[in-house]
């Protein structure tokens, strides 16, 4: 289903209507009243300049509808090239462009409005109220290319075979009309097809954001618990334990390194590596039983942090001119038997 609405997309965006259609010729017409109408090529050419779509917007319809409704499309711009007038279309609904690709409406003629007519938006010369496309039923103006000059409004002047829409007429307008429904209804299900992907897409990231962020919990918490028996191990002071920390959260993404041992080759992920190194040094503290001469004064309690051996370790070293490795294991008290 997917795939069909997609189809249907695709066909209805790339449907269009060529420029340069023409939809009137100079010369001397009949309008739906009967009256004779010269028209020359420079009428034509006024006509063209008096175009102005942000004042009146000549509609693109079926047949001549009294009131230019339901309008397919829009006249973006009128030219005159020789006896020719031309328009450019915009905004068509591609479901009637491509009828008219398919040559449903092979024809097509104009209505005006004289220049003495009360809704002329420029008073004083003609000006194109809509453009009308036809089926079987014959233009008035003859020798336009492939791709009417009627309005039943009155005092707007009108050029048709049959002032009334033929029966074939208004079917076709029902057939398009039917047509453009069916692919609206297309588009809309397409919509909310669309709409449905992304809130999947959206609920994806989070949960897979969740699991991350609960992957770098379990991380740290399995770092802080190493470094923890690296510093009891004697492998780490105590005052370099967050350090390694924060370093072993910083490589936990990294790449595996890859390197030659030997004939081979080896991967390794940096986290781990650092992790074998730690656990490969000697301690830095030796821990044992000191004999009673070499105990400081004042051992500190089992129970005390790690800031508190650090700074009892650093206050031992200053006042007896030792290394801090010496310091440290002069103030941690160790549970021994004796």
């Amino acid at each position: 289903m997917r795939l069909m609405a997609n189809e249907t997309q695709t066909s209805l965006e790339a449907a269009t209507l060529p420029p340069g259609i023409e939809i009137f010729r100079a010369g001397r017409h009949i309008d739906d009243a009967g009256e004779k109408r010269e028209f020359t090529i420079a009428d034509l050419a006024a006509i063209a300049a008096a175009y102005q779509p942000d004042k009146r917007e000549a509609p693109l319809v079926v047949g001549h509808p009294t009131t230019d409704a339901p309008a397919y499309g829009w006249v973006g711009a009128v030219r005159s090239e020789g006896d020719r007038l031309l328009i450019d279309a915009r905004d068509v609904a591609p479901a009637f462009a491509e009828m008219v690709k398919a040559r449903r409406f092979p024809k097509r003629s104009a209505a005006f409005y004289p220049p003495a007519h009360p809704s002329n938006p420029t008073p004083g010369s003609w000006y194109l109220r809509h453009v009308g496309f036809l089926g079987a039923q014959p233009p008035a103006i003859a020798g336009l290319k492939d791709i009417r000059f009627s309005d039943a409004d009155a005092g707007v002047v009108s050029f048709s075979e049959s002032p009334q829409p033929s029966q074939e007429q208004n079917k076709m307008d029902d057939e398009l009309k039917q047509k453009l429904a069916d692919a609206e209804s297309a588009l809309a299900k397409s919509e909310a097809e669309k709409a449905s992907l992304k809130a999947e897409a959206d609920a994806a990231k989070t949960v897979a954001a969740q699991f991350a962020e609960a992957q770098k919990a379990e991380r740290h918490a399995a770092h802080v618990q190493f470094t923890e028996a690296q510093v009891a191990a004697g492998r780490l002071l105590p005052k370099d334990k967050a350090s390694a920390v924060a370093v072993l959260d910083a490589l936990a993404d990294a790449a595996p390194v890859e390197f030659a041992e030997g004939d081979a080759s080896k991967k390794v992920s940096p986290a781990l590596f650092v992790k074998e190194l730690l656990q490969s040094r000697p301690p830095v503290v030796q821990f044992g039983e000191f004999a009673s001469a070499t105990l400081p004064d004042k051992l500190i309690p089992a129970s005390q942090s790690d800031a508190d051996v650090d700074k009892a370790a650093r206050a031992y070293a200053a006042q007896h001119n030792v290394g801090y490795a010496e310091a440290i294991g002069k103030v941690i008290a160790f549970t021994h038997s004796v």
